[in-house]
């Protein structure tokens, strides 16, 4: 559960004079009617069933790669946040076409409060170990290895907020804005560490990065406004795995086309209007009416 604004703040400004500045948490703010930022489920615009799971695997390293060019060739950088779960297995199989990964900065949109060197449950260890090493990405953005939840949440932000505009974008709110966000999706709707009625689902003003205390260990996880805001936020889901052994067909629907559902009840629904979503057959089966898409059109679509 997230804690009061001063608490957070006291704990920032303690860290970050150890470390020769300071960084405060910015206070909640009025957001216009026209911000990304919101808690309702528009209806999802951007959805793409492909025959395949080598398909969507193809969508997804080819959006990585578009993304990077184009950021690079804006800026001369990358910004790129990612899960864990299935979305490394996906990035396991790309290899670069070009060196990219030397100009990219890597952040991680969940993160499990362990040692970051355990590879049986630290996402950035599991990263490296699949592909980061591979790549020779270098910029990644650690978490400190503490099982301490708001401690790693607050030195994380920090961690954000200290790298230049060059590196990392805002918008007019002073939100970052990733070039590129893969974000998961799990049966009961969860995105990142943001967990169905929850506190940490609302917390849409201020904070980039919000503790989680849903399971232990505790974790951190980007909040919806940042999930939102990214210059393109791609989820899917494709195949089966032991944890899910018949696919994430009725997540998917739940997600993306259920009109009842609530960004409360299903966090995944609040990304419908932002996120591009890529399924193979199998995970968009419950939603045959929307009919089969293409690479092309999954990867063009912005």
């Amino acid at each position: 559960m997230a804690r009061s604004t001063s608490f957070l703040l006291l704990i920032s400004i303690a860290l970050n004079i150890a470390h020769g500045f300071v960084l405060t948490r910015p206070t909640p703010i009025n957001l216009s009617p026209s911000t990304a930022t919101s808690l309702n489920a528009a209806p999802a615009t951007k959805v793409h069933i492909l025959s395949t799971e080598s398909e969507v695997n193809a969508a997804v390293h080819t959006i990585v790669e578009c993304a990077a060019k184009d950021a690079i060739a804006k800026r001369g950088h990358f910004a790129l946040a990612i899960p864990g779960g299935s979305v490394l297995k996906v990035l396991s199989t790309l290899d670069p076409s070009f060196d990219w990964p030397t100009k990219t900065t890597l952040a991680f949109v969940n993160h499990k409060c362990v040692d970051v060197t355990d590879v049986s449950s630290a996402i950035e260890a599991q990263a490296r170990e699949k592909f980061v090493d591979r790549w020779g990405l270098t910029d990644v953005i650690s978490l400190g290895g503490t099982s301490d939840g708001e401690k790693e949440a607050t030195e994380y932000e920090a961690k954000l907020r200290a790298l230049p505009e060059s590196k990392l974008p805002r918008d007019d709110d002073g939100f970052p804005m990733f070039d590129l966000c893969l974000v998961g999706v799990g049966d009961d709707g969860h995105i990142g560490s943001l967990y169905p009625n929850r506190d940490e689902i609302d917390i849409i003003n201020g904070p980039w990065i919000t503790s989680s205390y849903k399971k232990e260990p505790p974790g951190i996880s980007l909040t919806l406004p940042v999930m939102q805001r990214a210059s393109k936020t791609v989820i899917s889901a494709a195949g089966k795995s032991p944890k899910y052994p018949n696919g994430k067909a009725s997540a998917m629907r739940l997600a993306i086309a259920d009109e009842n559902v609530t960004p409360k009840e299903f966090p995944a629904s609040a990304l419908r209007e932002n996120a591009v979503w890529i399924l193979d057959e199998p995970n968009g089966s419950e939603m045959k009416e929307m009919g089969l898409s293409s690479v092309e059109k999954a990867v063009g679509d912005d």
